[in-house]
């Protein structure tokens, strides 16, 4: 979970970052922030969610 902030709050930075260096027309830095920006925002994230539900007892009848 705390990887998972991590990496968003890192993505937001480069493309704000990107998007600083185009406005001062810095147009290679800014691509790169934010092709970098998007590519660690579509990176999947795993996780490991394991649901385990009760066995059943008996069988219920309507």
């Amino acid at each position: 979970m705390i990887a998972a902030i991590i990496l968003v709050l890192a993505g937001l930075y480069c493309l704000a970052r990107g998007v600083m260096d185009l406005r001062a027309k810095r147009w290679v830095w800014g691509a790169l922030g934010i092709v970098a920006g998007i590519a660690i925002m579509a990176a999947p994230i795993p996780t490991q969610v394991q649901v385990e539900l009760p066995a059943a007892q008996g069988e219920m009848t309507p």
